[in-house]
């Protein structure tokens, strides 16, 4: 301290002390209020070595949810005093604006992350997670069409040369389209197509079909990278590949509206027709997509065979 106490300089510098230790209690008391708050909550998640090791596209998935959904709303409250009512009131405000599905999103992201908190012993011990016993909203789905022979053979005579590659890439190895974009032509090394799935991690080894082999080695050039390019040769997303489909499919006459998905299900149809066992199957396809796939193509199967009964016995 400068001078004696009376002193101006003395005064002035005692004054500085003081406005600056009401400043720092006041951030501590913020800081503790914050401590208690959803958006700590979401921050420590977020920081946490388990969204760490998740996939890229699932922790892009997850932020755009809490950033977008859940902290505009819940951000400032107590995360130990949010209750079910609180959470269904902001579910039910997203199916309003966006969709079921989007909404249902939002639910499955509180429950992960109350869970991860019960995890991390930062909820009283008689706390219940506010998300649990919650239902999914039921809406209509829109079933995805399994591309039949003829379509894909029309789309083939039609679509653009690049298009080609993408499409028998996904009628031959049944992957989705997260998968059909990272595709590298080091992966494809003779009969063998090598596939790390973004989804499940998992990675695979599929046998390269003729027809495909056949293609691929047409295509191929001495650069490398990424198999599936777009018209001026530059790599893609999912998203932009899903687009090109849907616009190629509309431009053709006679064409049914298909989706990239559904050539998935073609696969699995095909993979079903064959004769292959639904352990052979799903270990390319995947469990769900297999039942879905083969309900679709069963029925247009059975419809077939009926009809020929019938003109049979005309």
């Amino acid at each position: 301290m400068p001078g004696a106490p009376g002193d101006p300089a003395f005064h002035a510098r005692y004054s500085e002390l003081m406005t600056r230790a009401d400043h720092l209690a006041q951030v501590e008391a913020n800081r503790g209020a914050d401590r208690h708050s959803f958006s700590f909550l979401c921050n420590r998640y977020l920081a946490s070595t388990e969204f760490a090791a998740l996939a890229l596209k699932t922790q892009d998935d997850y932020r755009r949810t809490i950033e977008a959904r859940l902290l505009p709303v819940l951000g400032p409250e107590r995360y130990d005093a949010i209750g079910r009512a609180s959470v269904k009131a902001v579910r039910d405000a997203t199916a309003r604006k966006h969709s079921p599905r989007t909404a249902h999103k939002v639910k499955q992201m509180v429950s992960r992350l109350y869970s991860w908190a019960e995890e991390e012993d930062l909820l009283p011990d008689s706390f219940v997670n506010p998300a649990g016993g919650i239902r999914k909203i039921k809406a209509k789905s829109k079933p995805i069409e399994v591309w039949s022979i003829e379509e894909i053979r029309l789309f083939l005579a039609h679509c653009a040369p690049w298009l080609k590659t993408v499409t028998l890439l996904a009628l031959y190895t049944g992957q989705r389209r997260e998968d059909l974009v990272t595709m590298d032509w080091s992966a494809i090394q003779g009969d063998i197509v090598r596939v790390r799935q973004n989804k499940t991690g998992e990675p695979l080894d599929i046998p390269c079909h003729p027809e495909l082999a056949k293609h691929l080695k047409k295509v191929r050039t001495k650069f490398g990278g990424a198999v599936i390019r777009d018209a001026k040769g530059k790599p893609m997303t999912a998203d932009a590949l899903s687009y090109e489909i849907h616009h190629a499919v509309r431009k053709i006459d006679g064409m049914p509206h298909r989706s990239l998905h559904g050539l998935r299900y073609a696969a699995a149809a095909m993979l079903e027709e064959a004769g292959c066992s639904v352990i052979e199957i799903t270990s390319i396809i995947g469990h769900r997509t297999y039942q879905m796939a083969i309900k679709y193509a069963r029925q247009r199967r059975d419809a077939e065979a009926a009809m020929r009964r019938v003109e049979r016995k005309a």
